[in-house]
């Protein structure tokens, strides 16, 4: 099939593709052989994935979408964003033209097309992108037989190293154009977006290295969204790349030392082409305490003790294994969720950490009566920072101390002799008065003397620290008073009705 055939068949093709692609309305369209043949023929015409983004939203355009995110080198994604594949431009609308400028940032087309071919169907504009004519053919791109076009896609015009004739030099221009574009969205395309443009994405995506089978995958979609079965394994694996194979010793080999592709440039396609998966956290901390990583991505998440009153999402740090990943955390009382976000924006992991205020413990256990000096031993503290040691009567302020390199922490403190009989609570304390210890529960002994030998109606009662004083004796001795009273009328008018009679 010519190229020049082709073309007489591309206004029906783009109806039915764009009925493919968008789901548009099918009333005014014909379903000829075309459409018979696609149903047909699905290992030709392969349904789109999530790894493909078909362009559906710019009027005018029916072979049109960006790179297939697949993995690519050091398990990296290709960057679908970055490069659209397309047909001539010629019957893109000028709306269609806005939206591939502004929405899709091209700033950048490479047309394919012999000078011909670009004045018979000039490209309409896009606004503000810079336009580069390379004609892989030189001047004559028409074909009666697409196995001889294929067959010149390899070599054309080859005469020697040094004379490497007009495709391979335009290979060369193509790749080493992409490669120095560090801007916005390159924008490439041929007549109809499908052989030169194939093999062109055959060779980039080689040197991002995808898998054959993705390449592949995505050479065919060209079908899918025009609507026939030009596009054949055939075509591109047993003809353009058994001819590179047999002739310069594989692909790598052609793209390196044939094209001449140096490994700079290389680098840099990878660079520009290629982002990160990679939403792993190399370290979290917080509050300066590190966090078990395989823990804190599990469902339960990881708990880590720290000396924080009040969780924040700035006591917590954030190490990404890949430097061109985020990450947010985001504060629960005191719990922390935090969400790694891999530079491909899709790809995310979350670490969950909940943060246990450290314990204090007493030497002398937690039954102690006041006035007494008690061993305070800890550990989890921030090292090297200061701390009150509160008894919760007032609170009161009994000590300080200061933690060791290690966080640990131990002073000798005295409990107040005026501490009240009762239940009380032992804590360390920030500069800001802030709890940063679990509370210790302490228990204040009653004195050993009874009421009896001191007079005393007995002592008083502490809960929390407030003291409540016990009630005076004298209701009850008024109400026993009165009470012998009223019994001592009540015998006396008994004896004055037993002398004088009823």
């Amino acid at each position: 099939m010519t190229v020049t055939t082709r073309s007489r068949r591309v206004t029906s093709a783009r109806l039915l593709s764009a009925a493919l692609a968008v789901a548009a309305t099918l009333g005014s369209l014909g379903f000829g052989a075309t459409a018979a043949q696609a149903a047909t023929n699905p290992q030709l015409q392969p349904a789109l994935t999530a790894q493909d983004h078909a362009i559906t939203d710019v009027p005018g355009l029916v072979n049109g979408r960006e790179l297939g995110s697949f993995v690519g080198a050091g398990a990296q994604i290709v960057d679908a964003p970055r490069l659209l594949r397309t047909e001539s431009l010629d019957k893109v609308t000028s709306a269609g033209a806005q939206t591939l400028a502004s929405k899709y940032h091209v700033d950048l087309v490479i047309d394919l097309r012999t000078p011909a071919q670009v004045s018979a169907k000039p490209d309409v504009t896009v606004p503000g992108a810079q336009y580069v004519n390379i004609s892989m053919f030189g001047s004559d791109g028409n074909y009666s037989d697409d196995t001889a076009m294929y067959h010149d896609l390899v070599d054309k015009g080859y005469v020697s190293p040094s004379s490497p004739g007009v495709m391979i030099g335009a290979y060369a221009q193509i790749l080493r154009l992409m490669s120095a574009h560090t801007t916005g969205t390159v924008l490439i395309h041929c007549s109809h977006g499908m052989d030169r443009t194939g093999t062109v994405m055959d060779l980039l995506y080689r040197i991002l290295g995808v898998g054959s089978s993705d390449i592949l995958h995505d050479y065919l979609l060209s079908n899918t969204q025009l609507g026939v079965t030009w596009a054949t394994p055939a075509l591109l694996q047993g003809t353009f790349e058994a001819d590179v194979a047999k002739k310069y010793g594989g692909l790598d080999a052609y793209i390196s030392q044939t094209i001449g592709v140096t490994p700079t440039e290389a680098t840099a396609l990878r660079s520009r082409f290629l982002v990160s998966n990679d939403a792993t956290a190399s370290s979290i901390s917080v509050g300066g305490v590190g966090v078990p990583l395989d823990t804190a991505a599990d469902t339960g998440g990881a708990v880590v003790t720290a000396p924080i009153a009040t969780l924040s999402a700035s006591d917590v740090r954030v190490t990404t294994s890949s430097a061109a990943a985020t990450s947010a955390v985001t504060v629960s009382g005191q719990t922390a969720t935090v969400t790694v976000t891999a530079e491909d924006g899709t790809t995310m992991k979350t670490y969950t950490i909940t943060v246990a205020l450290p314990t204090i413990a007493l030497a002398q256990g937690t039954n102690i009566a006041a006035g007494s000096t008690v061993h305070v031993t800890g550990a989890g503290f921030v090292a090297g920072a200061g701390y009150d040691v509160v008894v919760h009567s007032t609170p009161t302020i009994i000590g300080h101390l200061t933690a060791a390199g290690d966080g640990s922490i131990t002073a000798d403190v005295m409990l107040p002799a005026s501490l009240a009989t009762g239940a009380h609570t032992l804590f360390l304390a920030d500069a800001n008065g802030n709890a940063v210890s679990a509370p210790l529960s302490v228990t204040v002994p009653a004195a050993t003397a009874t009421a009896a030998s001191t007079g005393s109606a007995g002592p008083s009662v502490a809960t929390g620290g407030t003291v409540i004083a016990q009630p005076a004796p004298w209701p009850w001795i008024a109400l026993g008073g009165l009470g012998l009273v009223l019994l001592a009328l009540v015998g006396v008018t008994r004896r004055a009705r037993s002398r004088f009679g009823r």
